[in-house]
């Protein structure tokens, strides 16, 4: 054994190593396939089944690297780049039969995964050029593209763009990816029609646009003289609430003031007044002790005296009544007598004569009285004896009156009586 693995030509078998790698490294190189990030590598030849359980006769690898196995399979490559499409559509017949121009342009690219279209895109699109790929997807959306238009009238399709681009969008999308595509966007560049309908319409459009923009514009302007009054209106309110803020403020400030000094002069007046009710209280003390004073000064100086001499007073008018009242009784009985001896007739000459010097005495005192003589003029022949005569003849006339009124006559009396002595007469 030993003797044979001395024996071995390891030239040889380098040698053959050596071709055996290089065999597989051009195997790998031939046969080995690279994906590009924007294409998809179809392997055909072999037969596999799809998730959905169909039966397909290629494999796909989209990305990364794929080994071919020779004889067997063939590798067919599919871009996957954007491929613009430039629409210009003549004589579209719109709603309403008015024929309009159009410019789009759409990004299509073939579909990259499976039910997405792939599919679809390998038994189409595969093996051909990429012009006729471009016209396949351009004829596609231009049929769409003037299937929509003819669902909008002129001004529509002028003005709704966006609304028309995604109705576009929406149908081309499922009629491109039957054929394989997969549709990025669509863009209406420009709408033109060989009537002048969409001039006439943009000129009358923009009259109402100018309109509109007027009467916007006075609105606007209307509502910032507004926007404006309400700010006015506002700062005014504002400032008013402020000034009557501060009004208030200075009216609580006054009032508490006014109160605070009011609750001072009440302290101030309490106090006052309690200062002078003590010193009222203190005088009243001294009155009243002065009147006490008085009191009994007047008691002993006037109210004693006075008692005493009404004791003295009384006892006199006692002693005074006693005297008038036996003076009275002793009257009384005397005048008893009289009145009997008048009503007998036997004393009233006497009496008549017993009054007859008080009744000259008085009427010598009435004409002494009433009669002043400041200066006497003796006048004619008779002199003072005639004078005298008067004052006798008016004692004599007197005399008859009481005659008269009474029916006594004093000078019969005086000749019957003139023997009797008057006090024995008396008696």
């Amino acid at each position: 054994m030993e003797m044979y693995i001395a024996n071995i030509d390891w030239a040889l078998v380098i040698s053959i190593a050596i071709i055996a790698i290089a065999a597989i490294l051009i195997f790998i190189k031939v046969n080995l396939k690279i994906c590009e990030p924007n294409e998809i590598l179809i392997f055909s030849g072999r037969k596999r089944k799809l998730p959905g359980g169909e039966v397909v006769g290629y494999r796909v690898i989209r990305g990364g690297y794929g080994l071919r196995v020779p004889l067997l399979e063939r590798v067919s490559r599919l871009s996957l780049s954007i491929i613009p499409i430039t629409l210009g559509i003549e004589g579209a017949l719109s709603n309403g039969m008015i024929p309009l121009s159009i410019v789009a342009i759409a990004h299509v690219k073939i579909a990259s995964k499976e039910g997405g279209g792939l599919e679809n895109a390998v038994e189409r699109l595969l093996g051909k050029p990429s012009s006729e790929v471009e016209t396949i997807a351009k004829n596609t959306i231009e049929g769409v593209l003037r299937g929509v238009i003819a669902t909008f009238t002129p001004e529509e399709a002028n003005y709704q763009r966006i609304e028309l681009e995604k109705k576009v969008y929406d149908l081309a999308k499922d009629e491109l990816m039957k054929l394989g595509f997969t549709l990025d966007s669509v863009k209406i560049e420009e709408i033109k029609d060989s009537q002048g309908y969409l001039d006439a319409v943009g000129r009358q459009r923009n009259a109402i646009v100018k309109r509109d923009a007027r009467i916007k514009e006075a609105e606007a302007e209307a509502e910032a003289k507004i926007v404006e009054y309400d700010a006015r209106k506002k700062a005014s309110d504002v400032e008013f609430q402020s000034r009557i803020a501060i009004e208030e403020y200075e009216s609580n400030f006054r009032e508490r003031k006014a109160l605070l000094n009011e609750s001072t002069f009440q302290k101030e007046v309490k106090a006052e007044y309690a200062k002078k009710l003590a010193e009222m209280k203190h005088l009243n003390d001294l009155e009243e002790l002065k009147k006490d004073v008085n009191a009994k000064k007047y008691t002993a100086e006037v109210i004693i005296p006075a008692e005493a001499e009404k004791k003295a007073q009384e006892l006199k008018a006692m002693g005074q009544s006693s005297y008038l009242k036996e003076q009275g009784i002793a009257m009384a009985e005397a005048v008893s007598k009289m009145r009997a001896e008048w009503q007998n007739g036997n004393t009233k000459e006497l009496f008549m004569l017993h009054l007859l010097p008080n009744i000259v005495d008085s009427v010598s005192t009435v004409l002494k009285d009433n009669l002043k003589v400041e200066k006497l003029v003796v006048m004619g022949d008779g002199g003072i004896p005639r004078h005298v005569g008067d004052v006798t003849s008016t004692v004599v006339s007197f005399i008859e009156q009481i005659k008269t009124a009474t029916g006594m006559d004093l000078t019969k009396i005086l000749d019957e009586k003139k023997s009797l002595p008057v006090k024995k007469e008396l008696e």
